[in-house]
């Protein structure tokens, strides 16, 4: 068993034979569930590229505390705000070092030049990297940045000022999300002098903890130790991401040792996970959401008795069990109980058949339609299991008449599906990347999230939109709470979406491996992790 082992892992850590233990107790192997498609999260929307990157390659300006769900210090020390709410100003870190890789080598620490380019990039349509790699910016466009931020100055080598069109109460917490990275401006220079500026998202250049060795496509990512790294040492000398999509094979590898940490772990392997002396689960509670999106575009989906009718035939009890084996709780709102903002008096109506039937009758759909329903590849964190959700929900609406049509589609295709807007319904979701109930309404209900893809219902509603508009520049965080109440009581009438369920953040690992830290929000983070 022991030299099998050696030669699997020799594969993705470069050798394993008794000289090289100190290379293995340094050395962590990560199972994820799936590829990047990008090394830049500002152009993500995935949790695999996020949890591939985000922590990994890049540092932001600031963080969100993990005990107090506050922003806290991070490239940035500290920072100020103008009285009216329309100027923030950011004093940066000194001697922040960018990666040393094969294809750069920087000429000196981090400036404010790297964060007015890594932002200027987002909101000018002008800016010469602004159309690389399809120039959307999911998470960015959803929160309208362009019209947030009208500009991001340097006042001097390490202080940046943004300049904002209005008073917005979440624009410091969106800084602190994954997509919040911050780029060199040095090594973007010097791509489009060598007329190459799209490599700057393929091979990536960060402050962060890790800097990209190696990646075989849908294989392996290998990282190494990023020596000068800010925050101090770090004890693992490289990270691999082993890409195995299935949560069956990501399991087998983590019990027989081939993987010391497991991504996304299934719900129906937790008990497995927790009987096995050598495995260690870890959970944390997760401000995530999946949904039933329906093209409100569309017909019949623009019909709102359509969607009722819908709501009402779905069972979201039936997918708590069988898909998430009980470990969650069944969605009222778009907002988990855990939100500061969650309406506690909103309640999902109970499955009714008869009802359903009396509306789609109403709607002149008695005899059913056909529609097609997308469905993501693989587990998501806030699913783990999107096909066989798709398929509980074709059975449930089977019994009003309607044919559902699975189409189960990778992270990137699915995505360019959204953008068309040509779907009917897709299964959706989203896990948080901030502690603001802003993150979740506005990215996947808002407006401006049609553009952005994340708004999958294209559901576009002037009254909701006031009351997100209204609770970002209320002066009280109870009055914050009031207008994103009445939000989602807007949303409860219109019914775009359906919630279905929350989840809790899994992951697990072998009990070896100490140090690693399971946020509520946002991407893995891997960098205090270390072997006993």
């Amino acid at each position: 068993m022991r030299y099998w082992l050696c030669w699997l892992i020799a594969l993705l850590l470069a050798g394993c034979d008794d000289s090289d233990q100190q290379l293995v107790k340094e050395s962590l192997l990560y199972c994820a569930e799936g590829a990047p498609f990008t090394f830049n999260p500002q152009l993500a929307a995935s949790t695999q590229t996020l949890d591939a990157t985000a922590h990994q390659l890049y540092d932001r300006l600031l963080d969100i505390n993990p005990d107090n769900l506050q922003p806290m210090p991070a490239l940035a020390t500290h920072w100020e705000r103008s009285e009216d709410g329309l100027r923030y100003r950011f004093t940066l870190r000194p001697g922040v070092q960018f990666h040393t890789t094969r294809w750069f080598t920087p000429t000196r620490p981090l400036n404010a030049d790297d964060v007015v380019f890594s932002y200027q990039r987002l909101i000018n349509n002008n800016h010469p990297f602004h159309s690389l790699s399809g120039g959307h910016y999911p998470f960015f466009d959803s929160i309208g940045l362009s019209e947030l931020v009208t500009d991001v100055r340097a006042l001097g080598p390490r202080q940046v000022e943004f300049v904002l069109s209005r008073p917005n109460a979440s624009f410091i917490t969106s800084l602190a999300t994954d997509y919040g990275v911050i780029l060199s401006a040095e090594y973007a220079a010097q791509l489009l002098e060598a007329g190459t500026p799209e490599l700057i998202d393929q091979k990536p250049v960060g402050t962060g903890p890790f800097y990209l060795a190696q990646y075989r496509i849908d294989d392996f990512i290998r990282y190494y130790r990023h020596s000068g790294y800010w925050r101090g040492n770090v004890a693992l000398n490289q990270l691999v991401f082993d890409i195995t999509p299935k949560s069956s094979k990501r399991l087998a590898k983590l019990l027989t040792g081939e993987c010391d940490v497991m991504a996304h772990p299934g719900a129906s392997q937790i008990s497995v996970i927790k009987q096995h002396k050598e495995l260690v689960l870890d959970q944390a509670t997760g401000m995530n959401v999946s949904v039933l999106a329906l093209n409100t575009q569309k017909a019949p989906f623009n019909d709102v008795r359509v969607r009722k009718a819908l709501a009402l035939a779905l069972s979201r009890d039936d997918i708590l069990q069988a898909v998430y084996f009980g470990i969650g709780s069944q969605a009222e709102s778009v907002l988990p109980p855990v939100s500061w903002g969650y309406d506690p008096n909103i309640l999902m109506p109970l499955p009714d058949a008869e009802r359903a039937r009396w509306l789609l009758e109403q709607a002149g759909l008695q005899n059913g339609f056909t529609m097609t329903l997308l469905v993501p590849a693989g587990s998501r964190s806030y699913n783990p299991d999107g096909l066989k959700t798709g398929q509980l929900i074709q059975r449930r609406l089977g019994e009003l008449g309607i044919t559902v049509r699975l189409q189960n589609l990778e992270e990137q295709i699915l995505r360019r599906e959204l953008q068309t807007g040509e779907q009917d319904a897709v299964l959706t979701g989203w896990s948080a990347d901030n502690p603001d109930p802003d993150n979740m309404l506005h990215n996947l209900l808002s407006c401006q999230a049609i553009a952005g893809g994340t708004n999958a219902s294209r559901w576009c509603n002037p009254l909701f939109e006031h009351q997100l508009s209204a609770a970002l520049t209320a002066p009280t965080l109870s009055q914050r709470i009031g207008f994103y109440h009445n939000a989602q009581e807007i949303v409860y009438q219109d019914m775009p979406l359906i919630p279905l369920n929350h989840t809790l953040k899994l992951q697990a690992h072998r009990h070896n491996v100490k140090g690693l830290q399971l946020q509520p929000y946002g991407g893995v983070v891997l960098y205090r992790a270390y072997k006993e």
